[in-house]
């Protein structure tokens, strides 16, 4: 019997790695001390607040209070607790390998494994993981936008794994798409839709309706997924739009020629 067929999971290898990873990261805060657990999420989630105050510390400070109302010590504490130095900018894709709970990183690990895959399988190892990292970041940005004060920390793959959903649509629909021996897709023969090609195929405008659609009432309704925290959806969307505009950036120069 062929060795493919024995598989349960027929998943690349890079996407069979990043899954790996998050479910280390995942067991460790689950059987770590708290204390080192809360210090690694402090270290590598993405903090609006701290990425305002990297890049204007000294706007931050009068934003959060009269500068005239403190004196030094109290600016120079909160000064040192938002100070994460080069770190900060790590964590615009370091927050995608952390999750809030084993419920948020089953959803995403099977979201990745499903549309993960097919992009994986399109690009190739190391194209995948800069389009995944670029996503992520993309996402990040997005949701730092519209929370240049927050300081409230932003975890999960979401906005990665939307990016790759995004990816699929500029290849899925069109033909050349087919079923592997495993049910799994492979894309690698379809051509890379245009936008304007995009427009014009009903099916695909079908998935970017009913996906904008959910993530807006995801973003209204945080409870239907049974989390009491907001959704990050801005993140999600940052994701998709980046994955959707820049997925042909990413693919081989003979297949984008």
């Amino acid at each position: 019997m062929d060795a493919d067929r024995e598989r349960i999971l027929n998943l690349p290898g890079v996407v069979t790695a990043l899954l790996g990873v998050m479910f280390a990261i995942e067991l460790f805060a689950a059987l770590a001390p708290k204390g080192l657990v809360y210090a690694v999420y402090d270290a590598f989630a993405f903090v609006p607040l701290r990425l305002s105050f990297a890049l204007a510390p000294q706007t931050v400070l009068s934003s959060l209070a009269d500068t005239d109302a403190f004196g030094g010590d109290a600016q120079g504490q909160i000064a040192a607790s938002l100070n994460g130095g080069r770190m900060v900018y790590l964590t615009l894709v370091t927050y995608a390998f952390l999750h809030g709970g084993w419920t948020h990183l089953v959803i995403n690990g099977l979201t990745l494994a499903a549309f993960g895959a097919p992009v994986a399988r399109r690009l190739q190892p190391a194209r995948f993981l800069a389009f995944f990292a670029a996503c992520a970041i993309a996402g990040a940005l997005a949701h730092y936008a519209f929370h240049l004060l927050d300081a409230a920390p932003v975890v999960g793959a979401s906005a990665a794994i939307s990016g790759t959903m995004a990816g699929i649509v500029r290849f899925a629909f069109n033909p050349g798409v087919r079923l592997g021996d495993d049910g799994a897709m492979d894309g690698r023969e379809a051509a890379t839709a245009s936008l304007s090609q995009i427009g014009e195929n009903r099916q695909a405008m079908l998935f970017l309706v009913v996906w904008f659609g959910a993530n807006f009432l995801l973003g209204a309704f945080p409870e239907a997924t049974g989390s009491s925290e907001p959704v990050a959806w801005e993140a999600h969307i940052g994701g998709f739009l980046f994955g959707l505009l820049a997925f042909g950036a990413f693919e081989p120069s003979t297949r984008r020629a």
